[in-house]
């Protein structure tokens, strides 16, 4: 292996374990990722789905972990250019024992997009 190979790879592992940091640049971020999703339901389409896990660190029952909760939802509504107009929770509430949960989330938030003002 020429010497200058070995340089080229040490620069492009380097550069991808850097990269993965961005992803994450915070542990909020990460949290965000991991215990959360948004889901479109097929059958409506005047809301969406914010879903959540519950654990340790965000207790279901936790006023702080609540507020961390609909920050995160804050977050991924600005992140997919949703909802410009704001946004309003309709209804908290734990995954039905049938409903169809594949993340094995704890709670579901049912949101529905406010409209845009006019001239906005």
């Amino acid at each position: 292996m020429r010497p200058d190979t070995g340089l080229a790879i040490t620069i492009a592992l380097l550069a991808a374990t850097l990269g993965a940091c961005v992803a994450f640049d915070t542990p909020d971020t990460y949290n965000r990722h991991r215990l959360t999703d948004i889901t479109v339901p097929r059958d409506r389409s005047d809301l969406f789905y914010f879903d959540a896990s519950v654990n340790g660190e965000f207790p279901e029952d936790s006023a702080a972990a609540e507020s961390q909760r609909l920050q995160w939802l804050d977050d991924w509504l600005e992140l997919r250019q949703m909802c410009p107009g704001g946004h309003e929770v309709l209804k908290r509430r734990k995954f039905d024992t049938l409903e169809d949960n594949p993340a094995h989330r704890a709670l579901r938030y049912e949101v529905r997009c406010k409209p845009q003002a006019a001239g906005s």
